[in-house]
């Protein structure tokens, strides 16, 4: 298939009733070449606090968030978070970024190689044209702004995006700068664009120190979470639940014989390990508190900061 973007959005508690929850199966994000390796009952799945295909919630237009993957990843990744800020007023875009997403690994991506930055235009573009077009989602979605969050690599992204004058805001996740190889963005020097950065105490892939150095170096207005017990997924991803009683999906993958390269094993137990990491659904509230809280602050959703003072 081509490329795609999940879009979450609010929607009512009595319109989800008697309706099964959403459920996803990293296995169709893998490349042809890993799902011809992968034995068929392989394929453990994960159950999302989505429901697919409910009416939108009256209340919109919703402001609109573009969420970014990380490296090796794909579009679904962080449903722990994009189904929560749905349910508290956001339309959550995520759109596949093939170019360094899981499908193109040990395997040829899909065709129509795109920089970050085209792809977020084309998940913003589509789900505008959505909401200006007649018919289910029309007027859900705002369509003079939007705000990007991402993860690792998808941070990146996010911080790229502020360059854009829709974007007043932006929260990169186990992302930051690097001023000793002078890989210090442009953007974080403009005072009118604010940053929420987020970092896990134990990562060592996006590492603490890069970390703060992003925070250090933005100019505008700014803040810094730092999240204990946490490494480079367990806070910002679904990913180390997946298969968690089967040893996690890495484990699972290098057990049937799969010819993972070492970046992808280091990347994707990074924060798996518990202990000495929190699982997932232990720190998952944190995350889920700071950016929403963050969000909706920016958003103009709460006319004050909630639960973001230094006394949290």
């Amino acid at each position: 298939p081509g490329r795609q973007a999940e879009v979450w959005y609010p929607a009512t508690p009595a319109s989800a009733v008697g309706v099964p929850k959403d459920v996803y199966r990293i296995r169709s994000f893998l490349s042809e070449f890993l799902r011809f390796l992968l034995p068929p009952d392989v394929d453990p799945p994960f159950t999302t606090d989505a429901y697919r295909g409910l009416p939108v919630a009256p209340g919109g237009p919703y402001p609109v968030v573009l969420f970014s993957h990380g490296a090796s990843s794909f579009r679904l990744q962080s449903t722990f978070l994009t189904t929560h800020l749905a349910s508290w007023g956001f339309v959550v875009v995520s759109p596949d970024y093939f170019e360094r997403g899981l499908q193109g690994l040990l395997g040829t991506p899909p065709a129509g190689s795109r920089p970050d930055t085209q792809v977020a235009d084309f998940a913003i573009t589509k789900v505008r044209q959505m909401s200006t077009d007649p018919g289910p989602f029309q007027g859900f979605a705002e369509t003079n702004r939007f705000f990007p969050i991402g993860h690792s690599a998808g941070g990146g992204t996010s911080i790229s995006l502020l360059s854009r004058p829709d974007v007043p805001f932006a929260v990169p996740m186990a992302a930051g700068a690097n001023p000793d190889l002078g890989v210090v963005p442009a953007v974080l020097s403009d005072t009118s664009k604010s940053i929420m950065w987020m970092g896990g105490q134990n990562d060592n892939v996006a590492i603490l120190p890069r970390v703060q150095s992003g925070f250090d170096y933005t100019a505008g207005p700014d803040s810094l979470v730092v999240i204990p017990g946490a490494g480079h997924n367990n806070a910002f991803t679904d990913i180390c639940e997946i298969a968690r009683d089967q040893g996690g999906i890495v484990t699972l993958a290098q057990n049937v014989g799969l010819p993972l390269p070492d970046f992808v094993v280091t990347l994707g137990r990074d924060g798996c390990v518990s202990p000495p990491n929190y699982l997932g659904p232990q720190v998952w509230p944190i995350t889920r508190h700071f950016v929403t809280a963050a969000l909706r602050y920016a958003a103009g959703l709460d006319a004050q900061p909630v639960g973001l003072g230094s006394s949290v």
